[in-house]
């Protein structure tokens, strides 16, 4: 098995596994002015892993020019990576060197192939099964057997559960590992404890006249604190493009831990949709 890394080694950023020279693993973008993507390339297919910008977020670009290579994935993730592609467009209209176009987007819906976890495929001649990796939710390790060798690309992934996933324990036979390792060194407190301080900390500032601002990543992270909120029944605005996130979310319950407990955090929060309810939000005013 050859494998090529294209991006993603010593950086944050533009994950791109090559294998074989024709299965493309993820190809990711790496932010800055202008945004960077992975090299140029031409993969029979492609598999991502899952729908963060530094995996999914050059995507579209591969089918320019009227390529259309499968890409495979799961539900969550291919909601998910069209959002972000379209936020992508928006933040950077008026560039001429933008990383794809409009249509490339649209061509997402005709490429798409979408797996559930424990469902092998073939891509580009490899065997392929996703793996719940636990880190948002649609995230999958990823196996690939070529009839020689099998490899298990990780992507990220979170082994301790959440309230909006479960950790992963998938733990699949491989000859060969690539492994996420971004936070590799770092070492996390006590989960619950730290959801209870959070609760705490919110609730005291509440209490004293202020308003809390959470900035969290909108995919994932911005779920699990209305779910912390909910349960704590602490209310909660929510905006950005976490409120869309939250919506795609309800089209795929069986990615998630508790799909009725994610049902009660959405109605627990109020959504902001505009100037009028933000300006309440940070008032602490009821729509």
């Amino acid at each position: 098995m050859d494998i090529r890394f294209l991006g993603g080694v010593d950086a944050i950023g533009r994950s791109a596994l090559l294998v074989n020279g024709s299965l493309l693993l993820d190809y990711g973008l790496e932010g800055g002015t202008p945004v960077r993507t992975p090299p140029d390339v031409d993969p029979d297919a492609v598999v991502v892993s899952h729908a963060h910008l530094d995996h999914v977020g050059a995507v579209p670009s591969l089918l320019k020019g009227g390529r259309r290579p499968p890409i495979h994935w799961t539900p969550p993730t291919r909601e998910l990576a069209d959002l972000l592609a379209r936020d992508t467009l928006k933040l950077q209209a008026g560039r001429y060197d933008r990383p794809f176009t409009r249509a490339e987007v649209g061509a997402l819906g005709e490429a798409s192939e979408t797996h559930g976890y424990g469902e092998p495929f073939t891509a580009a001649g490899h065997e392929v099964t996703l793996f719940d990796a636990g880190h948002i939710p649609g995230s999958a390790h990823v196996l690939v057997d070529d009839g020689e060798t099998r490899l298990l690309y990780t992507g990220d992934f979170h082994v301790a559960d959440q309230r909006l996933l479960t950790g992963s324990t998938a733990r699949p036979e491989a000859d060969v590992v690539v492994c996420e390792s971004t936070y590799a060194d770092v070492t996390r407190g006590d989960r619950r404890e730290t959801e209870r301080r959070f609760a705490r900390e919110l609730r005291e500032t509440v209490h004293r006249g202020g308003t809390v601002v959470v900035p969290a990543f909108a995919i994932g992270r911005t779920q699990e604190a209305m779910l912390v909120c909910a349960a704590h029944d602490i209310d909660c605005y929510v905006d950005g493009m976490g409120v869309a996130v939250a919506k795609r979310l309800r089209r795929t319950p069986g990615f998630l831990r508790d799909f009725e407990a994610f049902r009660s955090a959405m109605g627990n929060a109020r959504f902001v949709t505009g100037g009028g309810a933000r300006r309440n939000g940070s008032r602490g005013r009821t729509p």
